[in-house]
């Protein structure tokens, strides 16, 4: 990604030409890739192998990076917010990890006493 293009730049008029990049975050990075290899390539399809390999060669922003600036978008504008449906499934999936981060039961490990 060019010094001048940010996350932020990239993301924003996805969310704002695709509902469907707002319901979705595997959708959403899709988009970035094919903007990012388009804009700094010059060509529109690669394989996701690729991708992950070269990354950083390729100018493409980490999965976290878009996610994370997705979420800040939607909240400073909630007009490029996913829908109500997405919305709750994403704050039930939020409050259960919450749950399984506090919790004490480390997946099923036992302390060897039975």
């Amino acid at each position: 990604m060019s010094r001048l293009r940010t996350v932020e730049q990239i993301v924003r008029p996805i969310l704002a030409n695709s509902q469907e990049a707002r319901n979705d975050d595997m959708i959403l990075y899709l988009m970035v890739c094919k903007d990012c290899i388009l804009h700094e390539h010059g060509m529109g399809n690669i394989y996701l192998e690729d991708i992950m390999r070269y990354h950083r060669e390729m100018n493409i922003p980490c999965f976290e990076s878009v996610r994370r600036v997705r979420q800040k978008i939607q909240a400073a504008d909630p007009e490029l917010g996913c829908s109500p449906a997405v919305r709750r499934a994403r704050h039930k999936a939020q409050k259960e990890y919450k749950d399984y981060a506090l919790s004490k039961d480390k997946g099923g490990v036992t302390d060897g006493k039975g």
